[in-house]
């Protein structure tokens, strides 16, 4: 598990409310749900995989800019 402090604005752009099903949006809200009051996230191996997965391997898109940040800070506690 990999704790990662966020910084405002990223903890923002989690937070944004989100439409549809698919799996970054689920992702998004499940990393959302897990901002702790210090703006820090708790990520497992599987959330970190997915979240590198989804913003870097596919195309560029709002849910990626959204995500990109985290998912640099995720990476480095690899």
């Amino acid at each position: 598990m990999a704790k990662v402090q966020l910084t405002a604005p990223e903890v923002a752009r989690l937070k944004k409310p989100i439409r549809g099903k698919g799996g970054f949006q689920v992702l998004l809200r499940k990393l959302a749900g897990k901002v702790g009051a210090d703006s820090a996230v708790d990520l497992e191996a599987d959330d970190v995989e997915k979240l590198l997965r989804y913003s870097f391997k596919y195309g560029p898109g709002g849910f990626q800019d959204r995500a990109k940040p985290t998912a640099r800070r995720a990476a480095k506690k690899r």
